[in-house]
């Protein structure tokens, strides 16, 4: 675990190569007819002959990754219902362990369908799909040539299963796979003599933080920082105005600072917290 401090805040000018957002996976060209119908199925696609992949690729510098959306071209089917999953390879020739899904989400017919979600994943897990027996959609659209991998059943987080092939279908998913910006923030450490607190935050990536809300500031000319490794950084957290100047005359005041990360190339996430500073 790296650690990084805020107490001399400053931008660094040589940054870590900007990790980006990328979609995997395919959607149908068209509204697709209904593929999956009479029982529950695992879906999973390895492999294409060709266009984007399905398999979650490395965004350096970012070492921990989520799918924070994913998206299914729907058939005109009523009552349709599929589940987003994410599979790992754990043994030849084709068994699979699943690591994540969301869902399952009901679907509008015969039109795009996205879903916000944040399921953990690794350079080289694979998109995949429950369909259900309750529901009839277009999991998949016709591929000649191509070939996708399905089992019977529905398997829980952290289950495995061997799958078979299924011949002249792909897939009709996509997901949006982006560095994580979940943080979390730990317990305050008061300086009494000052009048100041630090705050810990344990950040999943490189990336900025910020500091900011009323009352309140850290030290340095700047209130954001550029963190080079996951890890815990230090926020020094002060009080400035009229949140001081109670500080001064009673010796306490009530903040609430508001802590921002914006891991390289991905989406901000905010936090706030209250914190009581206090000044012998």
């Amino acid at each position: 675990m790296a650690a990084a401090s805020l107490t001399a805040l400053s931008l660094t000018a040589s940054a870590s190569p900007a990790a980006a957002s990328v979609t995997i996976g395919q959607l149908a060209p068209a509204t697709p007819s209904v593929d999956c119908t009479g029982a529950d199925f695992d879906h999973v696609q390895p492999s294409v002959t060709s266009g984007t992949t399905y398999v979650v690729p490395p965004l350096p510098p970012a070492s921990a990754l989520v799918i924070s959306s994913w998206s299914h071209n729907a058939a005109a089917a009523a009552g349709q219902v599929l589940t987003m999953k994410v599979f790992r390879k754990v043994a030849d020739p084709a068994t699979y362990v699943v690591v994540g899904h969301d869902g399952p989400r009901p679907l509008t017919a015969s039109t795009l369908n996205t879903f916000s979600a944040s399921v953990p994943v690794k350079p080289g897990d694979v998109l995949g799909l429950n369909s259900t027996a309750a529901s009839m959609t277009g999991c998949a659209f016709p591929t000649p040539g191509e070939s996708r991998l399905v089992r019977a059943g529905n398997l829980a987080d952290g289950e495995s299963g061997a799958f078979g092939s299924a011949p002249d279908r792909r897939l009709n998913v996509s997901a949006v796979v982006a560095p994580s910006n979940t943080f979390t923030l730990g317990e305050a450490k008061r300086n009494k003599k000052k009048g100041t607190a630090t705050l810990t935050v344990d950040v999943p990536n490189p990336g900025e933080l910020a500091l900011s809300g009323n009352g309140v500031k850290t030290a340095g000319a700047v209130a954001a920082t550029t963190v080079t490794a996951p890890g815990a950084v230090e926020l020094l957290v002060r009080a400035k105005g009229k949140k001081k100047r109670k500080l001064n005359e009673t010796g306490k005041v009530k903040v609430k600072p508001t802590i921002t990360y914006t891991p390289t190339g991905g989406d901000p996430s905010t936090q706030s917290t209250k914190l009581k500073l206090k000044k012998r």
